[in-house]
């Protein structure tokens, strides 16, 4: 692929959360094929509805991808208890990554206190079980000023990671936001791209901009298969 090379494309399939099936219409079948590709491809995680979850764990017992699933997804809008009561139930059943949204409309009014005790109410119940911990702020309902504030607010939670989208409202991962998330952030914690991926090009900036981890759907998979990954690349 002009101007990407191997090892790039092999740090970025490594980071992938692959959420080809994180759709209201997804099957059982679509997730175990999902499963299939991600151990074919070695991804980070494979993301679905909790009502899937079982399939998850099971598909991809031994193989080291995490099990992830969303907490108070999209809007984040359901009751703290609500929230902790998904990571609770998908923690105990397999759970190995989880990705929560934070109180959207909290944010927006300016109650940054109700959001971070929020955060720090499901963070309390998923530390005892030690998986990755993000919180999507999603940047496409956000200002400039709002952005950086989330960014702060997330690093002071303890929150392993930042991701920027849901995937499901306006707006998508670009570039500067991913950099505007950094500058402001530091070294920690990490980020995760989200929302509109597009391609492997896409992918590999956002990772050269700061980002740690990048959700992908089968676009990725189609591209890989035009590569004859991994097999041209051992």
């Amino acid at each position: 692929m002009p101007g990407i090379s191997r090892k790039e494309i092999a740090n970025l399939v490594s980071a992938i959360d692959y959420s080809d099936v994180l759709t209201i219409t997804a099957s059982e079948a679509d997730v175990r094929e999902a499963c299939r590709v991600a151990r074919r491809y070695g991804f980070r995680a494979v993301v679905a509805f909790p009502q899937f979850l079982g399939i998850l764990v099971d598909e991809l017992n031994g193989s080291g991808i995490l099990a992830q699933i969303p907490v108070g997804f999209p809007c984040g809008g359901v009751t703290t208890l609500v929230k902790c009561t998904e990571a609770e139930e998908g923690l105990k059943r397999g759970a190995s990554d989880l990705d929560m949204v934070m109180n959207i409309a909290a944010f927006k009014q300016g109650d940054y206190g109700k959001v971070s005790a929020d955060i720090a109410a499901v963070m309390k119940v998923a530390e005892p079980f030690g998986v990755p911990f993000k919180v999507i702020i999603e940047i496409g309902v956000l200002t400039e000023e709002d952005k950086v504030t989330a960014a702060r607010l997330v690093k002071d939670s303890g929150a392993d990671f930042i991701k920027t989208c849901t995937g499901f409202g306006p707006g998508r991962a670009t570039i500067h936001d991913i950099c505007l998330i950094r500058e402001t952030i530091g070294e920690h914690p990490g980020i995760k791209a989200s929302g509109g991926v597009a391609a492997i090009e896409d992918g590999v900036a956002f990772m050269k901009a700061g980002a740690n981890v990048v959700a992908m759907r089968r676009i990725l998979v189609e591209q890989l298969e035009k590569l004859h990954w991994p097999e041209e690349s051992e």
